[in-house]
């Protein structure tokens, strides 16, 4: 299958739309050690996971001394937590957090970046980690947050506050963590199919998560994640993406292992509501709901060769798609059929 050397930015844009309030961002219990060097670029998964060394300790909250693990010594406020968590060479204070920091818009906040505030009496900073809700007013965050408490996850169920969202300088947006980082592993990383990362994770529709690659995408649904690349990605995005098809059930892989009759061989990849199969001479094409069942039925492409059209309209309210060697009908009335081309 061709791969795509450059997917076009403009196309990710369809798939960065609602998130569901039942999106659930998993990252693991902290690492045996850590990947980066102290004050030098950090990914977002890295510094989510030392973030929740503390919560896995229950760190208690204090303005002095500090508290020591794997990850180095650092106070264990609001602004040392941050600190640790950002693997800053030392625990800075709110104020000091500006100077390594940048502001970004609310709506592009993502795990990792903070919100921070220190005025009208109050001094604080706590990690963003995903919304609570899907108008995105209640951020989830990890903070130590006052004496008598623990490091902890919670919801602000008041919203921002006048907190002011904040990326650190050296967050590397671009490093895969959690789920779609197992995946880009599992198929072979930069010098796999996908080829290196251009964005880094952001939100998908129907409340996912995708990330794009030079060569294609990581798309994920609680909590599974499937590479697309190639004609297979094309048609996807050319057809509503998601919004069409839901998510992959599978990775793309070699079609049936005996060829169509004539000989042809392809690709296929499922979706929650399609089978997407390509080849070199037919190109890529979709099957789905009753057609796919009779498809299925009748042999898939070992019999039927591969789908030479979508499915296109026929009079009475019927569909029809025509296969290397047949062609497939369907009508409310009559159910499917199959006729030779």
């Amino acid at each position: 299958m061709r791969p795509l050397i450059l997917l076009s930015l403009r196309r990710m844009t369809g798939a960065v739309t609602l998130i569901l309030a039942a999106l659930a961002i998993t990252f693991t219990t902290a690492p045996a050690a850590s990947a980066s060097e102290p004050g030098g670029p950090i990914g977002r998964g890295e510094a989510m996971d030392r973030a929740w060394s503390w919560i896995a300790e229950q760190v208690p909250y204090s303005q002095s001394g500090c508290h020591e693990n794997q990850f180095g010594c650092y106070r264990p406020d609001c602004s040392g937590y941050v600190s640790m968590a950002w693997n800053l060479g030392t625990s800075l204070t709110t104020w000091g957090l500006w100077d390594v920091t940048f502001g970004i818009p609310a709506g592009d906040l993502q795990p990792g970046d903070a919100l921070l505030l220190d005025s009208g009496g109050t001094d604080h900073v706590a990690l963003f980690l995903r919304w609570a809700d899907p108008a995105h007013t209640q951020p989830v965050v990890r903070e130590e947050y006052d004496f008598g408490h623990v490091a902890e996850e919670r919801v602000w169920s008041d919203g921002l506050r006048g907190f002011a969202p904040r990326r650190y300088n050296n967050l590397d947006d671009l490093i895969p963590y959690g789920t779609i980082a197992a995946k880009y592993d599992s198929t072979g990383g930069p010098g796999g199919p996908l080829g290196r990362p251009i964005t880094g994770e952001r939100d998908s529709s129907l409340g996912g998560r995708f990330q794009q690659f030079q060569n294609g995408i990581i798309l994920w649904h609680p909590d599974e994640a499937h590479a697309i690349y190639g004609d297979i990605l094309t048609k996807f995005w050319d057809t509503d993406a998601e919004r069409r098809w839901g998510f992959p059930t599978t990775d793309e892989a070699d079609a049936a292992p005996a060829p169509a009759p004539d000989g042809t061989r392809g690709r296929y990849q499922f979706f929650e509501h399609g089978l997407f199969l390509w080849s070199p001479q037919t190109g890529t094409h979709t099957v789905h709901g009753a057609i796919y069942d009779a498809f299925h039925t009748a042999g898939h492409e070992t019999a039927l060769g591969y789908p030479l059209t979508d499915e296109t309209d026929e009079p009475g309210g019927g569909k029809a798609q025509k296969f290397q060697k047949a062609t497939i009908h369907w009508n409310p009335d009559r159910g499917t059929w199959i006729t030779d081309n």
